[in-house]
């Protein structure tokens, strides 16, 4: 699962031009804008989002340089799902204030959930150029390197993180979790594990620790323990098809068929689009069942997706579709 820290969404209060020298008109026209900019925050409280960023738009007329008008409609217009006037907005905010960790990193997670990639790990870089400890953009540059195949750079930006967290008095789950991937992708099992279980130990019921760990268990051939992990995340979230599909995998290798069709064909139901599964099924049913495991294998090819295992289901097929030796 990727997971990205997003910054606490806190509406700024009225400051509007920190350290700007205001001519008297100038101050003038903050003091109106300040009153629309409460007036938006009034607005947020009730929920009447729309009716608030008509208000820091009023303000920003009377005055375009206003701050806390730019970061709020920013943050409305996030909530209202309007991300490119979103990152309009971040931009302006941060020509006027180019050296705020904060929103370089709110803006670098506006780029990431838009999968323009490239912006997203400039604007992490240049968060952290501007705080060398502003520890949610190590994390979030690490996830995005750790995606990207950079493994190395990843882990240390992901190892920053956890020592910032661990030097403020915080567990942070999620930065043990973010860590304890990073050493998966990398094969380093124990580790993973490790970290892994510290994240469980903040918080258990947390479905993706639980569905990481169950990942580990799996990796080391463990798949009664690994089941253990993936039933604790779907207990938590019967909607992870994640989770079902590692479930029909420690089935599978259980020998339990029955079980693991019914895990994979939940992860499809919650998931159409998971055409990996269609693989998983193929796998499944190439003993028992060679008609339909050809079925699967031709549904994951046809998917059109980046296909790991297009080789393989091309093989498994043709193997398939040979006539039995007498």
């Amino acid at each position: 699962m990727k997971w990205i820290v997003m910054m606490m969404v806190v509406l700024m209060a009225l400051s509007s031009a920190r350290g700007a020298e205001l001519s008297a008109a100038e101050k003038r026209a903050v003091n109106d804008a300040n009153e629309y900019v409460m007036r938006g925050n009034q607005f947020v409280e009730k929920n009447s989002l729309p009716r608030a960023k008509s208000e820091y738009e009023r303000a920003l007329k009377m005055f375009p340089k206003h701050l806390d008008a730019l970061y709020n409609l920013a943050v409305v217009c996030e909530k209202l799902k309007q991300m490119d006037e979103a990152i309009g907005h971040y931009k302006r905010y941060l020509e006027l204030m180019p050296n705020d960790a904060d929103v370089w990193t709110q803006l670098g997670v506006r780029y990431d959930e838009g999968n323009q990639r490239a912006e997203a790990k400039q604007a992490y870089e240049k968060a952290l150029a501007c705080d060398a400890n502003f520890g949610r953009a190590h994390h979030n540059l690490g996830v995005l390197l750790k995606e990207d195949g950079e493994m190395e750079a990843a882990q240390k930006h992901l190892e920053t993180f956890v020592n910032l967290e661990e030097k403020a008095g915080r567990r942070n789950g999620d930065a043990y979790y973010s860590l304890g991937v990073c050493h998966f992708a990398q094969g380093k099992l124990p580790e993973a594990k490790r970290l892994l279980q510290k994240a469980l130990d903040d918080d258990p019921s947390v479905p993706y620790y639980n569905n990481a760990m169950g990942d580990i268990y799996a990796a080391g051939k463990d798949f009664e323990a690994a089941l253990v992990c993936y039933k604790k995340a779907i207990a938590k979230d019967d909607k992870y098809a994640h989770a079902y599909s590692g479930m029909g995998d420690a089935y599978r290798n259980l020998k339990q068929a029955a079980d693991a069709a019914k895990a994979y064909e939940k992860a499809l139901q919650l998931r159409p689009d998971y055409h990996l599964i269609h693989f998983k099924l193929g796998l499944l049913h190439e003993e028992s069942a060679p008609a339909t495991a050809i079925k699967h294998f031709e549904k994951y090819l046809a998917s059109g997706k980046k296909l790991e295992f297009a080789k393989d289901a091309r093989e498994r097929i043709e193997k398939l579709k040979q006539p039995k030796k007498q």
